[in-house]
């Protein structure tokens, strides 16, 4: 029984303690006071904070791959917290994209593209 005990304590700790993704809202509190310029620079370092999260979890998604094929699968983080938090960005820009138009503001044509959603075995099928 010991044994048992034991064992079942090394597989649980063997498992990744992944953290929870802190998703951004779309709509907030503050928005209807937004300005066209605040809105383009919030619209951009979302972008930017987007790409490098789903960069970072692709990479993260890759190596979890390769460690619970050949070592242990405990090594898989299944809540993929920074992909979620990305795509929440990525949904809050359109909704950015859309109070910019809205207000009439100037070049939001011109803002930058934005970057492929993450999808948590989108790069491992292609």
């Amino acid at each position: 029984m010991k044994i048992l005990l034991a064992l079942s304590l090394a597989i649980l700790a063997g498992c990744v303690p992944a953290r929870d993704p802190q998703l951004t809202a779309i709509k907030q509190a503050e928005d209807s006071g937004l300005g066209c310029e605040q809105i383009a620079i919030e619209y951009g370092t979302n972008t930017d904070v987007a790409q490098g999260k789903i960069t970072k979890n692709n990479s993260n998604d890759n190596r979890e791959l390769l460690f619970g094929i050949l070592v242990w699968p405990g090594l898989f983080d299944l809540k993929n917290a920074d992909g979620n938090e990305a795509n929440a960005l990525l949904d809050r820009n359109i909704y950015l994209r859309e109070l910019a138009k809205g207000k009439s503001c100037a070049a939001v044509d011109a803002w930058p593209g934005q970057p492929k959603r993450y999808t948590a075995i989108g790069d491992w099928v292609a």
